[in-house]
């Protein structure tokens, strides 16, 4: 799509920030644990229910999105998810009972995945040309951090006004409904129709053909490849390099929590957009990944290597959070190096989402594992150690999906293949 360079980074904001804020309402128990279960009067246990059945409906929607994103238009399908977003926000914020909290997560599944994923993914596609991919995802990644992070902030500055925390997290719910309608009236007015050239009869042929023949498509699995092995190295060190600091390096929990707040916002951000600059100056986005999943698994070693010498050990973390962020926040940059055609964004983002998304579901037992068994046998680092050769073997998996992707994406260009 031909949009100016100002027009162009203003809809790369807004989709960015509603990627962000898109995850932060279903998820706000991770910021407010507390005053959730205060607020709505509910168990620990029931509020695990709410967080099953809020991730069992994103992952069951991944590949719903992609179909909508193919059949559907785009603009329409984001403006359908930010008004609902806000409208269930808003009875969210009646603090209604655990049935209808059942529900909301529900809906919530629905309306942040299933209408929103692909479509969000599909439109930064469209901002840019091949040559751009990296820089336009990894901008993305980072602003969308920016914006969960201003109204993160802003609602932990509101809750404390309150007296009650009943009060308090109303407020918040509140204030994030009203961003969801404010989000919704940006797209109305200033994101582009990217489908308003394509005739309905074509868009509707191109996903039929795209549903029953994407899983076959060496193209998609692929993409799966690369973006699972760079989804699980980035889920391992942004669950546990802080429990790391904090049980193997002996550094204070006040330091292990900044030193994640660093890992969590300020890497994101740089990585995010320094990131996807560096990717765009490879010719091949394969190469790009190379280095990094190079890189990645040398600074886990380096972890391992360096772990009694506490303060360079720390360093080497920031190091590691910031090589997993380049590879998460610009993974996406890759699938028309792949072959993934424009047309076929949807589904194809709906499959490979939910395969190579999939790490959220054994990623953490996994590991949780390692560390049991280290305190099965008296001393937790040794699951650590376990848990760092896991990386490490990733990272070399991760190497080879980026020469296939060097490969394939040569092959494509020296003969136009697709598919």
């Amino acid at each position: 799509m031909n949009l100016d360079k100002s027009k162009r980074n203003i809809v790369l904001i807004i989709l960015s920030v509603i990627a962000g804020i898109a995850y932060l309402a279903p998820l706000i128990r991770f910021t407010f644990y507390d005053q959730m279960v205060a607020a709505l009067g509910i168990t620990d246990i029931q509020l695990g229910t709410l967080a099953g059945v809020y991730g069992t409906l994103s992952v069951i929607g991944y590949v719903p999105s992609g179909i909508l994103a193919e059949k559907f238009n785009t603009k329409k399908l984001l403006i359908l998810s930010c008004a609902a977003m806000c409208l269930i926000t808003l009875w969210y914020s009646m603090f209604p009972g655990f049935t209808a909290l059942i529900v909301i997560h529900g809906l919530y599944g629905i309306f942040s995945v299933g209408t929103f994923w692909s479509p969000y993914l599909k439109a930064i596609r469209n901002l840019g040309d091949e040559s751009e991919q990296g820089r336009l995802f990894g901008i993305s990644e980072g602003v969308r951090g920016v914006g969960q992070t201003i109204v993160a902030f802003i609602c932990l500055g509101v809750m404390g006004l309150f007296a009650t925390e009943a009060a308090g997290f109303r407020a918040v719910l509140l204030i994030n409904a009203a961003v969801f309608a404010l989000l919704t009236l940006l797209v109305v007015f200033l994101v582009p129709d990217f489908d308003k050239d394509k005739g309905k009869e074509t868009v509707v042929t191109g996903k039929k053909e795209s549903m029953w023949k994407a899983f076959g498509k060496s193209s998609i699995w692929l993409c799966i490849f690369v973006i699972m092995c760079g989804y699980i190295l980035w889920n391992t060190a942004n669950s546990y390099m802080g429990t790391y600091c904090t049980r193997v390096l002996m550094i204070t929990p006040e330091l292990s929590s900044t030193l994640s707040i660093i890992r969590s916002y300020i890497i994101v951000f740089v990585a995010g957009i320094s990131g996807g600059i560096i990717m765009d100056k490879f010719k091949f986005k394969g190469s790009g990944m190379f280095f990094a999943f190079l890189a990645t698994g040398v600074c886990a070693a380096a972890v391992f290597f360096t772990s009694q010498t506490t303060m360079i050990c720390v360093v080497v973390t920031v190091i590691l959070a910031y090589l997993v962020n380049v590879i998460k926040s610009t993974y996406w940059s890759i699938l028309g190096e792949a072959g993934v055609p424009l047309a076929m964004t949807g589904i194809a983002t709906g499959i490979i989402s939910l395969i190579g998304l999939s790490p959220d579901i054994f990623v953490a037992p996994i590991i949780s594992r390692f560390l049991a068994y280290g305190e099965a046998q008296g001393d937790v680092t040794i699951g650590f150690n376990i848990m760092i050769v896991w990386m490490v073997v990733w990272s070399a998996l991760g190497i080879l999906s980026a020469v296939l992707l060097k490969r394939r994406g040569m092959k494509i260009k020296a003969r136009g293949v697709e598919g």
